[in-house]
């Protein structure tokens, strides 16, 4: 038997090591095909991205009536048109640039002397300056000539000026490559544009035509949130390279369009793309003023612009994030900016965002997601599971108190732990979740239970005196009686195992939270027969907690009988926490247990209580305030007793 044991997991371990190595091999052809693709797959990325861009513009000429090929045509001229002014005006501000640089060399050259003898100066920047001069003294040193006293003969190689056709080469040559990656882009976007509808066919095939309805309307939405997202991208973008243009125009930094231009297109660039803007023109500033105002001013524009666009304009263009994780901005701009270069520096996130978007709606891509996304890789009902597996108390309430900043703590609980329990109850009933584990995730509970104590069950946004999660109480005429009186002692019993006495804890606590004294019956004590023992036998609610099978609730009608052998006044209540918004099956279950009510949510049982509290308490009003009633003590065991809190 040990042997027939072993055999399949070293067979599990060969084939999942094959399935790695074959995803590794996957992985390294695809990125050596981007690598050495690159002259292709650039202009097409980019195609695609401006047809996500251009898709709206589209869309507006179809609705007033044009074709679509004269729509395409137009839109694609117009792009065409704003990429030839972009490039010629950046070609034009960089020559003027070049011609004005050396006028700015003399203030340069001060600055820098200023600042290597100044006070303030680092012990760095003063190695850094002392290096540059041997630098320079090595440079402008003659070398030795060969005979003493006779002087090195200086050669120098001219190129014959270049004439007619010559001269046309070279002019032409250094543009060959952006040029033919422009052709190329506008050439794809063209067949981008114009067979939208057969490519979103592919999609749909590759995504699967089991659901055809389902598939094509996520895909539609996933276009039309890309096509929002980017456009409304590259209009912020733009608007910020505007307003660098004209603050730097107003400041007095020359070539203010090319700064601005440059600023609008490292936005693209996420965290680092603004700083690498602002290099420039405030090095330019720098180099320009005799003074610091100019650098000053230059570096306090970008300061303020930036914080502006992304934390006030931003979040109400297009959200305040990306769909990215952090981890996963910084390492996709890091692979795209080693693979393309500046193109990928520029292209990365966008790739990135379209790649996470389509893992959202292709199964076979969801990895993707969960490796890229910006959502949560676990649940919060897994990630709270993962803590009491770990036995981690202190994690587990600060992620509850998070959550708990926008709801009541019955809603927590029943949205969190309670999810989490049945998580632990599908492992224990597949025998992964011993015994003693389960005792274990009981100790953690109790004590989240307790750090969570000074939390009253009320929504954030509740007025002051309103319950969460509650139906309306019934309020007597006497103010004094408005609340459950806590002489009703309602008894929490862990019908069978671990989980149920952890689920019997957070619903003491709630009812205590609500007027109610509440004690907890160990499930050790009703385990069986022979250790059958109840401490509170005058408690008129008895709550009995199970997250036993959802095939045969058998343990807990046992249970119920042998209660009422001994709590013949008691009412029952059976709270099956597995059955979850199945109230019929809930009802099923109660006549077959024999119990006078049912819940299957902690804000259920506490309503339940509450109004049945309240009922115990109705008929006796009356005689309280003849004075005929006399209430009995209550009865309790101090040490299980949950005070009113």
């Amino acid at each position: 038997m040990s042997g027939l044991s072993i055999r399949p997991a070293r067979a599990i371990t060969s084939q999942g090591l094959g399935n790695l190595a074959s995803s590794l091999v996957v992985a390294a052809l695809i990125i050596f095909f981007l690598y050495i693709g690159r002259e292709i797959l650039e202009p097409l990325v980019i195609a695609a991205l401006l047809g996500f861009i251009l898709a709206p513009l589209i869309r507006r000429l179809r609705n007033v009536g044009l074709w679509r090929v004269p729509s395409v045509l137009l839109t694609v001229l117009f792009a065409i048109a704003v990429l030839a002014a972009l490039g010629s005006t950046i070609v034009l501000q960089v020559t003027q640039l070049a011609e004005d640089l050396p006028k700015y060399e003399t203030n340069l050259r001060t600055k820098i002397r200023a600042l290597g003898t100044g006070a303030l100066t680092s012990g760095a920047l003063e190695r850094a300056s002392g290096t540059l001069k041997e630098l320079q003294n090595e440079i402008a040193k003659p070398e030795p000539s060969s005979a003493p006293g006779q002087k090195p003969l200086v050669v120098e190689m001219r190129q014959p000026e270049a004439r007619g056709l010559g001269s046309i080469a070279n002019v032409v040559r250094p543009l060959l490559s952006p040029l033919a990656t422009t052709a190329l882009a506008i050439l794809f976007l063209m067949f981008i544009l114009l067979q939208r509808e057969d490519i979103r066919d592919r999609f749909l095939r590759l995504a699967g035509t089991a659901d055809l309805q389902r598939t094509t309307a996520a895909l539609d939405d996933a276009a039309a949130r890309l096509s929002r997202f980017f456009l409304m991208q590259t209009l912020l973008n733009a608007g910020f390279g505007i307003f660098i243009g004209v603050g730097l125009r107003l400041i007095g930094v020359p070539n203010p369009v090319l700064w601005g231009i440059l600023a609008g297109l490292m936005r693209f660039v996420p965290f680092v793309g603004s700083i690498i803007a602002a290099f420039f023109p405030v090095a330019l500033a720098a180099a320009v003023d005799p003074g610091w105002t100019m650098v000053l001013a230059t570096a306090a524009l970008f300061i303020l612009a930036e914080p502006f666009a992304g934390q006030i304009i931003e979040p109400v263009l297009y959200g305040q994030h990306t769909g990215l994780s952090p981890v996963a901005i910084v390492v996709s701009t890091l692979f795209w900016a080693l693979l393309w270069g500046p193109i990928g520096l520029l292209l990365a996130t966008p790739l990135t965002v379209c790649l996470v978007v389509l893992g959202r709606h292709i199964e076979a891509l969801a990895f993707i997601d969960v490796l890229l996304g910006d959502e949560p890789a676990l649940e919060p009902k897994e990630r709270f599971y993962q803590r009491l597996l770990a036995d981690d108390a202190t994690e587990a309430a600060d992620q509850a108190e998070k959550m708990l900043k926008g709801q009541s703590l019955s809603a927590y609980y029943d949205s969190v732990p309670m999810q989490a329990l049945a998580l632990a109850q599908v492992d224990a009933v597949a025998g992964k979740l011993p015994r003693d584990k389960q005792m274990a995730m009981r100790d953690t509970m109790a004590e989240l239970v307790e750090n969570l104590s000074d939390y009253a069950d009320v929504a954030p946004d509740a007025k002051e005196g309103e319950t969460a999660d509650l139906q309306a109480p019934i309020i007597p005429e006497d103010p004094s009686l408005s609340a459950p009186r806590p002489e009703h002692v309602v008894l929490c019993i862990a019908s069978r195992s671990p989980l149920d006495e952890a689920a019997a804890a957070m619903l003491a606590q709630l009812l205590a939270k609500h007027g109610l004294g509440a004690f907890v019956q160990p499930f050790a004590d009703v385990a069986s027969a022979k250790t059958f023992k109840i401490d509170a036998l005058d408690a008129p609610l008895v709550c009995m907690s199970y997250f036993g099978a959802i095939s045969n609730p058998a343990h807990v009608r046992y249970l119920v009988r042998r209660l009422r052998r001994v709590m013949p006044n008691a009412r029952f209540v059976a709270c099956f926490w597995m059955l979850g918004d199945d109230p019929a099956k809930g009802e099923e279950w109660r006549l077959a247990v024999g119990a006078d009510l049912v819940a299957t949510s902690l804000a259920d049982v506490v309503g339940i209580c509450v109004r049945e509290a309240r009922a115990l308490d109705a008929p006796n009003e009356t005689k309280l305030k003849s004075g005929t009633l006399q209430l009995a003590p209550r009865v309790a065991a101090p040490e299980r007793l949950v005070g009113s809190g």
